[in-house]
């Protein structure tokens, strides 16, 4: 096992507010397989038939379970024993080789895979193996960064929380032995069809409640459950657009704990060791600290305790598209209300 990542640990400090004897939902069985083909790119593989299929022109993604997609947003040390079979066709030039697609697909420090060489479908590839012991069970990962040709490259990528690698290795496999190449699509041109992107937040706000709490989001992000061992609530509100955008709400028991000072500097090191900054929640004095775990990527966490429960807000964006995701969310926290 690799050495457990701060990205991997933001969950952990959940065990320091509640107890819990609740043993989870189950992983679900996989009833068969089907196959999918696109006709475009030529991306081809067998599946678990039940499970939750996405699909766009270049990208082909699987969960045994919808309960289980939002895990993955967050890396969760606690929730849905999820998995997921994810595969990407990404092009490539003379300036964004092999070795840089591989490069940028790692979501994890370097030192945290072990990389060897393989063959996938035929083609050359290079295998990249990851694993961490997690509160509910070792989490696995395999990713296949495969050159198809000069300018192609798929990224297959097959996780698995909670110990199920084993329940669902067979599934692995079954993936790895049918695939067959996908390239990207050739455009078309098309005076009918037009390409509309997912919209941005919206400006206009809707009312959501939770947990003791009520906070305004656009109207176009949709509330999923995030099931949490160790939280009494989690909501992650989410637009169309993009997934690493979003407003997560967790609710903990802190009748065990509440002062507010320590809880915040207990959790620093889940955050980068980020500097706390006092600000108000709901009329409530409470702390926030902002953080990045990439590039690309910046957060932003609230503390505030109400009563017993301790209120942990989330906010993630996509630094390219800080100016229309920001504001608003900005916006989302300023409404946050104690009922």
């Amino acid at each position: 096992m690799k050495k457990f990542l701060t990205f991997f640990v933001m969950a952990l400090s959940l065990t320091l507010f509640v107890e819990s004897c609740d043993k989870g939902p189950k992983a679900p069985d996989v009833e068969g397989y089907e196959t999918y083909s696109d006709a475009n790119s030529g991306l081809s593989l067998e599946f678990p038939k039940n499970w939750a299929k996405t699909t766009t022109p270049v990208r082909f993604v699987v969960f045994n379970d919808n309960q289980g997609k939002t895990r993955f947003t967050r890396y969760d040390t606690d929730g849905f024993p999820a998995a997921k079979i994810d595969v990407n066709i990404v092009a490539m030039d003379t300036t964004y080789t092999i070795d840089s697609v591989m490069k940028k697909s790692m979501k994890f420090t370097p030192d945290s895979y072990e990389i060897t060489d393989a063959t996938v479908g035929g083609l050359k590839a290079k295998k990249l193996v990851y694993a961490f012991d997690l509160n509910t069970g070792a989490f696995n990962g395999e990713m296949y960064v495969i050159e198809v040709d000069s300018s192609n490259a798929n990224i297959i990528q097959l996780e698995a929380f909670d110990g199920t690698w084993e329940k669902y290795k067979d599934a692995f496999n079954k993936v790895l032995s049918s695939y067959k190449p996908g390239k990207m699509p050739t455009k078309k041109a098309d005076t009918i069809t037009q390409v509309v992107e997912a919209p941005l937040p919206s400006q206009t706000m809707t009312t959501k409640n939770g947990m003791g709490y009520s906070i305004q989001i656009p109207d176009n992000f949709a509330a999923e459950r995030s099931p949490s061992k160790g939280v009494l609530e989690s909501k992650n509100f989410i637009g169309e657009r993009r997934a690493d955008c979003n407003i997560i709400v967790d609710v903990i028991d802190a009748s065990k704990n509440k002062k507010l000072d320590k809880i915040v500097e207990d959790n620093r090191a889940i955050y980068k060791n980020a500097t706390p900054n006092k600000t108000k929640i709901g009329g409530k004095d409470a702390y926030l600290m902002n953080y990045s775990f990439g590039k690309d990527a910046l957060s932003r966490v609230y503390f505030v305790i109400n009563g017993d429960k301790l209120y942990r807000i989330t906010v993630n964006w996509f630094k390219g598209e800080q100016a229309d995701y920001l504001p608003i969310f900005e916006k989302s926290i300023n409404s946050f209300k104690f009922n």
